[in-house]
């Protein structure tokens, strides 16, 4: 650097300067414009060298700004000096270099005052990049978590749907059973319950097995009374009317009836009826029946079955009916058994017995 700088020196005095053209061969422009830049003489030389090297300077002043801007403004200073001063002995010469070194200064100028701003906006850009990133990224972490939770609660929610479907359709399903079987009871109760032992259906008294009606011969008081009217018989008890003293009376405390049904009948049920006591005409109701046996009764076989034996109780309802056992057979007569009343010794009234059951099939009948 010194060397340069002392040729430098000698350039601006060239009178102090011995003149060496007296030991150097004569001067010849070379034919590589490279190879000439390397044989021209020292003064020029290391100028072209120094220039070649600067854009490295401006580069480097670009990642060291501190450390290299004086020495690159010495430099750029030294060198218009001695350009200027080569202008004025080479004016050809000098006017190529400057017109192939302007352009070069010209550039390192530009990248050297630029690369810091482009440096910082650079910076300022990643880092405005890395925030929008990162807030971006969370943004998306979120609503993947917001996403995944609602399709857990839809999924939860088409699970309970589809055991709420599964549940309606087994409700719909028990209540189809239910009406079903509704249906069916009520067809049952309906043929269980309806009375084969009406007269206007068909259904007659055996007298002949039947007990004897109550004679009041003895008693004078009854005797008037019946005088208008004659008793009630048997049949009595196959009409549903049972207004006050429209009841059968038999003989004593204790009797029997026989009652002969339209068809043949699986049994089911028997029912009887009397009145209540606040209703009868004396205020009692020591004449109605108490203990009770039903038997069933072919009358070609002249075979009975026990079906059952309950008791009457006149504290309850006035119809009371009374589950008979199956005897897995049809029968074309029931028999119905007083054994005991609620006290009267002279007859036992009867109002109304219903039949319950269901006709035999033809296939059965034999």
């Amino acid at each position: 650097m010194s060397q340069v700088a002392g040729e430098m020196q000698a350039a601006l005095h060239p009178r102090d300067v011995a003149p060496r053209t007296q030991c150097l061969p004569p001067y010849r422009e070379p034919k590589h414009s490279w190879l000439g830049i390397l044989e021209k003489r020292p003064q020029e030389r290391d100028l072209t060298v120094l220039w070649f090297l600067c854009p490295g300077t401006v580069f480097s002043l670009a990642c060291h700004p501190a450390g290299t801007l004086a020495s690159l403004w010495r430099c750029l200073l030294s060198t218009c000096v001695f350009t200027m001063q080569k202008m004025a002995v080479h004016k050809k010469r000098c006017l190529k270099f400057i017109v192939f070194l302007l352009p070069m200064v010209l550039a390192g100028v530009y990248c050297g005052t630029s690369l810091p701003v482009w440096t910082t906006q650079a910076k300022a850009q990643r880092e405005d990049l890395t925030w929008a990133s990162a807030a971006e990224t969370k943004m998306l972490r979120n609503l993947h978590t917001f996403l995944t939770e609602q399709t857990q609660k839809l999924q939860l929610l088409l699970e309970e749907v589809a055991q709420l479907g599964a549940e309606i359709s087994s409700l719909k399903k028990e209540r189809q059973e239910m009406n079903q079987a509704a249906l069916e009871l009520a067809s049952e109760v309906y043929v269980g319950r309806s009375d084969w032992a009406l007269k206007s259906s068909g259904a007659t008294i055996d007298m002949q097995r039947t007990s004897k009606t109550y004679d009041c011969k003895e008693n004078w008081v009854c005797r008037v009374l019946w005088f208008f009217r004659a008793p009630n018989p048997p049949d009595t008890i196959l009409q549903p009317d049972v207004s006050p003293e429209n009841c059968w009376p038999l003989q004593g405390h204790q009797g029997q009836v026989v009652i002969r049904l339209p068809a043949r009948v699986h049994l089911t049920a028997v029912s009887v009826q009397h009145i209540y006591k606040e209703v009868s005409p004396s205020g009692t109701v020591i004449s109605a029946p108490r203990d009770i046996t039903v038997f069933g009764v072919d009358a070609d076989r002249e075979e009975e079955t026990l079906l059952g034996t309950f008791m009457y109780n006149v504290a309850k309802e006035a119809i009371q009916t009374f589950p008979l056992k199956d005897a897995h057979r049809a029968f074309s007569h029931i028999k119905l058994i007083v054994k005991s009343n609620w006290g009267n010794r002279a007859y036992t009234c009867i109002y109304r017995v219903q039949v319950h059951g269901k006709m035999a099939k033809p296939e059965s009948l034999n």
